[in-house]
């Protein structure tokens, strides 16, 4: 009997959270016998972390003795606790280099209610996310969301950059 934290979750990393308002991000690298084209770039798994007492929580889980490895979904289809009022796209940067950049949405009640649950392309009903492996590719992704929403919505965006997303004369977030 063995862990997911000795399987299939032995490579994890933690991204903090922006602001209070968004979620911390425990991202896995699965081991290659758990790799598929329907993970994000093949290979990751990220779970959202809302409060305290669910990182524990997934940390305790994840640490459960099991006879068998299985996905590590345990918030995956929890309802968010964090409410949004307008569409938050926040920029998540890897934590150690080799690790995927982060572009997460935080989609309101009725944004997200409005999408056809049986895409479930919402994680814990409120939040889409997407990998990439370089920055540039983050940005030109989020570009392209942001002018998608403009052209599309008239719902607020509020967009969270991180430090590193400006550098000087630079037009990119």
């Amino acid at each position: 009997m063995d862990s997911l934290s000795s399987t299939v979750a032995r490579h994890r990393v933690l991204y903090p959270r922006p602001i209070l308002a968004m979620p911390d991000i425990l991202m896995i690298d699965l081991p290659a016998e758990f790799h598929s084209a329907s993970l994000p770039l093949g290979n990751y798994h990220p779970i959202l972390i809302e409060t305290v007492a669910e990182h524990r929580e997934l940390e305790a889980w994840l640490d459960e003795k099991r006879e068998v490895p299985s996905s590590p979904d345990l918030l995956d289809s929890r309802p968010s606790a964090l409410l949004a009022d307008y569409i938050t796209v926040a920029h998540y940067g890897p934590p150690f280099e080799g690790w995927p950049y982060v572009l997460l949405c935080h989609w309101p009640p009725d944004l997200a209610a409005a999408a056809p649950k049986e895409l479930r392309i919402f994680t814990r009903g409120a939040y889409t996310t997407d990998l990439y492996r370089d920055r540039d590719r983050l940005e030109r992704e989020s570009d392209r969301l942001l002018l998608l929403l403009r052209r599309r919505l008239t719902a607020r965006v509020e967009i969270i950059l991180p430090d590193w997303s400006a550098p000087p004369g630079s037009t990119h977030h």
